[in-house]
């Protein structure tokens, strides 16, 4: 009995541990790793969200902050690395403290932007603009927000536009943030996304917002055809270690200044007048 409880512990101890270094994970996924069939894993899931260490998704679960624990329970505190984040969880939080009450901010697409979601229930009275309806509902589970979403399917209390009302929005609910999850800097200083459907529309952010914070995890594509502007027009870069390898000479060049390190991820600010 005592060893099917070490076992027992040791699982859930590393599904705690890996819904905390990816942010979002599927069932299935976490059966293929762990060996056991799904229906245990969902029976692990459900205890770990009692405990606070997780909210349950559909088809899987998605990391919540420490500093949500209600349950005082202490079967997997000894072991559980709390206070230490890593990877895109660190990089993405860095984008809240850029973030205060009551802001308007628009999130692009991207698995960033997703993970950054959960987080934001630390922030009140935010109004969040977006165009990526299944974020849209994440965000309504994790916030007490007003979201606006820019097409797509009308769901509950979402308030939906259409696109061609963007430049409507942006003059009724001026845009404090926009958080863009970048694929690539390119060599010429073009900011590159994956999804060149969201083109135009980002184009139109860059120009509305008052400030732009982009992201980038590690390089993706790097088609200038996928290019919304110039590195110049963002104020706020922030990386992770990998890409920093990649892009520290160029954001220094494009008068960019390192602000500030942790262990996962780098700050750059643009230089006033830049």
């Amino acid at each position: 009995m005592a060893r099917a409880s070490s076992t027992l512990l040791k699982r859930r101890l590393d599904i705690a541990e890996i819904v905390r270094k990816q942010g979002e994970v599927k069932v299935d996924e976490l059966s293929d790793q762990l060996q056991v069939s799904n229906v245990t894993i969902r029976q692990d899931l459900t205890y770990l969200e009692q405990q606070g260490y997780l909210k349950r998704s559909f088809g899987g679960a998605i990391y919540i902050s420490p500093s949500k624990i209600t349950n005082n329970s202490t079967l997997l505190t000894p072991n559980y690395p709390s206070g230490i984040e890593g990877g895109d969880i660190d990089l993405v939080k860095t984008c809240l403290n850029y973030i205060n009450d009551g802001d308007t901010i628009f999130l692009s697409h991207g698995d960033l932007i997703r993970k950054l979601i959960p987080f934001l229930h630390s922030k009140k009275s935010l109004r969040i603009i977006m165009n990526d309806i299944n974020n849209a509902q994440l965000v309504k589970e994790f916030s007490d927000a007003e979201v606006i979403l820019i097409g797509g399917v009308l769901h509950d209390d979402i308030v939906i536009k259409s696109y061609n009302q963007l430049a409507i929005i942006c003059e009724q609910y001026p845009i404090t943030h926009f958080i863009l999850e970048l694929a690539a800097i390119s060599v010429n200083n073009q900011l590159i996304i994956e999804n060149i459907e969201q083109k135009e529309i980002y184009k139109r952010l860059l120009k509305h917002a008052n400030h732009t914070i982009g992201i980038l995890s590690q390089r993706g594509i790097s088609e200038d055809n996928n290019s919304i502007g110039k590195l110049k027009q963002m104020d706020v870069a922030i990386l992770s270690k990998p890409a920093v390898t990649e892009y520290h000479q160029q954001l220094l060049k494009s008068n960019f200044k390192q602000y500030a390190m942790n262990k996962y991820c780098v700050k750059y600010h643009n230089l006033p007048g830049a």
